[in-house]
């Protein structure tokens, strides 16, 4: 065998292992995916509620938030991706209805008196470094302006945090304006960690939120050409 042949044969194993090598640190660098989710509501009794005496979760908050959470089977509806070549992947996609996880839990909040339920919304995203986290506005989430304002960010530093900054917005707008709340707008802006499928709750004296976040398997979607135009 010629020494060109040799030559030949050493480059080309070479491109062989650069390419393995790339592919195989492509895929490990894939960013998870996690399935987020937030139950807002309002509560509905507010006579012994100020903001300047935080209340305590009650028998019946306290009581979901030790409940064991449904699992996701191994083949689910929505871990398909399009394969529109060129386009850039969001970094958080809406889930439908039939796609949470909380949906019992949502139920039971709502059937309990003492609360009204706002909104139960979830969506997959990847969680960034804190420094490249971006917010998600609570109107893109399908939360209107008529009940709550505000974003959320799911980030990851040493362990993952979820960012909640929320403002309820009162049925009463002399008390304050929708785009600019006044410090009377019943707010939680807290950042907690969260540890995979608990539940988390944030309070407030006039309404809290219980969250949620998992670890999940899906793929992040490229939206179909239809709604991209």
């Amino acid at each position: 065998m010629t020494t060109v042949k040799i030559e030949a044969i050493c480059l080309a194993a070479l491109a062989l292992c650069f390419a393995t090598v790339g592919a195989i640190a492509q895929e490990a660098e894939a960013p998870q995916v996690y399935q987020v989710e937030l139950i807002l509501f309002r509560h509905a009794d507010q006579s012994r509620t100020t903001s300047e005496i935080p209340r305590m979760p009650e028998p019946e908050i306290a009581d979901i938030l030790e409940q064991d959470l449904p699992r996701i089977e191994a083949a689910d509806p929505y871990t398909t991706s399009y394969e529109n070549m060129g386009e850039v992947i969001p970094f958080w996609q809406l889930l439908d209805s039939d796609q949470l996880r909380l949906n019992g839990i949502s139920n039971r909040v709502n059937s309990l008196g003492a609360y009204e339920l706002l909104a139960h919304v979830g969506w997959l995203q990847t969680a960034p470094d804190a420094a490249d986290a971006e917010e998600i506005v609570l109107l893109d989430l399908g939360i209107g302006q008529e009940q709550a304002i505000g974003s959320i960010k799911l980030l990851q530093r040493r362990y993952l945090h979820l960012a909640v900054d929320v403002t309820l917005v009162s049925g009463n707008r002399d008390t304050f304006s929708v785009f600019s709340a006044s410090k009377t707008a019943p707010a939680i802006n807290e950042s907690r960690r969260m540890r995979l499928e608990d539940l988390v709750y944030f309070d407030q004296p006039k309404f809290g939120i219980i969250a949620m976040v998992a670890r999940s398997d899906a793929t992040l979607e490229q939206p179909p050409l239809a709604s991209r135009q």
